[in-house]
């Protein structure tokens, strides 16, 4: 678990990079505050007891997402590779079959770094945030959204498998026992149908993992669920946010509907050695 003082260390090198460069960074907060004990996922270098430059791994079953930033006034010193290759050295010994490199889509520099380095691009993301202002119907009336209990979590295991392209063992390593806490079932008509995770960072609620059972797709269920949950979030004063792949067409189109609009997006390469 990281310390008090590098949390804040994080927090104030990520507002300068991100002002200096108008860029947003995905630093995943959520898995900063709460690393395992069992596992080294963040690096750093120091100047004068100020961080330099810093580097973070984010695990999801056999995958990993690596996002870094150096402060602009120390670039070009070799800082980036040297965090980088420590990374890409655990990274190894751990067995992860798949690491990505995430930058953002609009940062110069970013870009740069990574074409000096063996990666071939993979995909990007969408960053959406959802605007008050555009109204959207309900829809279904017969869609609830409960908290997950224990129980659900073969479920939950079960969607991100059908979801997101992975194998039922891939998706459990990314779960613990407890982890269902922040995850929501969707129920239709009383029976389960589909699920989502909802993580709460400051003033921001941010929408992950969604998704409807594949045989209750295009009933109208997700437009249904995403209208109560900005709504559920906005009455507690939250900004409502989420990602979509650009690929993903369908998602995109939904999103949009219910009043999602893009502030940001970040673009992955995938190492090829």
């Amino acid at each position: 678990m990281l310390l008090t003082k590098q949390l804040q260390d994080i927090k104030t090198l990520q507002q300068d990079v991100e002002r200096y460069d108008k860029i947003n960074l995905k630093l995943n907060w959520e898995m900063l505050e709460t690393r395992p004990h069992n596992e080294t996922n963040d690096y750093f270098y120091y100047e004068d007891q100020e961080l330099v430059a810093f580097l973070g791994i984010y695990r999801f079953g056999n995958k990993a997402e690596i996002c870094g930033m150096v402060r602009p006034s120390k670039r070009r010193n070799g800082h980036a590779g040297k965090l980088l290759n420590e990374a890409l050295t655990q990274l190894k010994s751990s067995g992860i079959q798949t690491v990505l490199l995430n930058i953002p889509s609009n940062s110069t520099t970013g870009h740069r770094f990574a074409k000096s380095q063996p990666v071939i691009y993979s995909f990007s993301e969408h960053q959406m945030k959802w605007n008050p202002h555009i109204r959207s119907k309900t829809g279904r009336d017969d869609v609830v959204i409960k908290e997950a209990q224990a129980e659900d979590l073969e479920y939950i295991i079960q969607m991100d498998a059908q979801g997101f392209g992975m194998s039922e063992t891939e998706a459990r390593t990314m779960y613990s026992p407890g982890a269902e806490k922040g995850h929501y079932i969707v129920y239709a008509n009383n029976v389960r149908a589909g699920k989502l995770r909802v993580i709460v960072d400051d003033k921001a609620s941010w929408i992950y993992g969604f998704v409807v059972t594949p045989s209750m797709q295009g009933k109208g269920i997700g437009q249904a669920v995403l209208v109560r949950l900005v709504q559920q979030e906005a009455a507690k004063g939250q900004d409502v946010l989420l990602e979509v792949a650009l690929e993903n067409a369908h998602a995109l189109k939904l999103y949009t509907s219910v009043g999602f609009e893009q502030f940001s997006t970040q673009d992955y390469y995938t190492f090829s050695e």
